[in-house]
């Protein structure tokens, strides 16, 4: 089968980004011929992947993709004999995927993550363009039953009929345990290692984080991994605050070597899809600290293998890190626990459509 996935991909950072370049893997591993059309990676790509010229100003950003990508993807379809457009993210990949399927004979395949649900759906403006992608989709992937569920609120005559929960999976050969014991980042800071890895943007909760450190009775150094638009707001507040130990490290392209290095790692989300980081965390047997946003409780059972916080609960969750910093054997626990709720259950992708 011809096969062309749409949206974030490697080197890109965050959760939709590992979920393409999977599916990718996997199609092509069972034999299939897989194309991509993504955003600018500033790299040399692969003959198989496309980028689109966009504008990386929010609110710019998703038309200049629209404008940029469809003309583009309706060539891909036609050199490449394209059966399947899978989309990630509905606006505006899935969106563009749609008008393409206005020209041509095509299956639209539609995965939902997260903000685009959570977030995009409840903006009028942008509500009757969710609506529209999603209804002329031709099957519709949702990567947690809470979106599903959410999706049912737009009034869509057949999104039950189409619609799959295809939960997210992580590689847990690529993601384990530090078995060679050595951990160059403990060896650097000195103590113990709290960190965080994904977008910096509002609604990963980062400010609540940088407030429990500033509230911590135990000493640890908190590392917090990636980039965006909240980069400069969390910058000024480790400094108006003086939040000792609290370090910006920017993007890292290998999360598979920095996760096994924390003592605890932590997602402080007030709005949250499916968080891989948090299946790469648990592969990785780390104790794991979750806001209770999203599918989280599907996943964690409440100190068996993870700890779920309220959000924007600052107190709380810096008291559950001073909890673990404290408690090597239940961090032990929570992080044995988690990858074995990981293997069993979050470790095989699941591709509805070559089914």
């Amino acid at each position: 089968m011809n096969i062309c996935i749409v949206g974030q991909y490697p080197p890109q950072l965050g959760g939709i980004s590992t979920y393409t370049a999977n599916v990718k893997k996997e199609l092509e591993r069972l034999g299939h011929n897989v194309y991509v059309l993504t955003y600018p990676g500033n790299i040399q790509r692969d003959d198989n992947v496309f980028e689109a010229d966009t504008i990386n100003i929010p609110g710019i950003r998703g038309l200049s993709f629209i404008l940029s990508s469809y003309r583009i993807l309706l060539n891909i379809v036609d050199k490449y004999d394209i059966e399947v457009i899978h989309a990630n993210y509905i606006l505006p990949p899935a969106l563009v995927a749609v008008l393409v399927k206005r020209k041509r004979d095509l299956r639209i395949v539609t995965s939902v993550h997260g903000s685009d649900m959570n977030i995009l759906a409840d903006n009028f403006l942008l509500k009757p363009f969710i609506r529209y992608t999603l209804k002329n989709s031709d099957e519709v992937y949702f990567v947690s039953r809470k979106l599903y569920e959410k999706s049912l609120l737009l009034d869509i005559d057949d999104i039950k009929e189409k619609s799959t929960i295809t939960p997210n999976t992580v590689d847990v050969n690529k993601f384990d345990e530090n078995k060679s014991g050595h951990n160059p980042l403990r060896e650097k800071y000195g103590k113990p290692l709290v960190m965080f890895i994904g977008n910096l943007v509002k609604q990963k909760g980062l400010e609540y984080l940088l407030e429990a450190k500033s509230l911590a009775e135990t000493d640890y150094t908190l590392l917090i991994y990636g980039d965006g638009t909240e980069y400069d707001n969390l910058k000024k507040i480790i400094e108006d605050k003086k939040i000792n130990d609290a370090y910006l490290l920017g993007k890292t392209y290998a999360p598979e070597k920095i996760i096994p290095q924390a003592d605890v790692m932590v997602l402080p989300s007030v709005s949250e899809g499916a968080s891989i980081i948090a299946l790469e965390a648990m592969a990785c047997k780390r104790a794991f600290i979750s806001t209770d946003t999203g599918n989280i409780r599907d996943v964690i059972t409440d100190y068996e293998n993870g700890i779920i916080v309220a959000p924007k609960d600052a107190k709380g969750l810096s008291r559950e890190i001073d909890r673990l910093i404290n408690d090597e054997k239940l961090r032990e626990k929570l992080g044995k626990n988690a990858r074995e709720t990981i293997k069993a259950n979050y470790s095989k992708i699941r591709i509805p459509y070559i089914e």
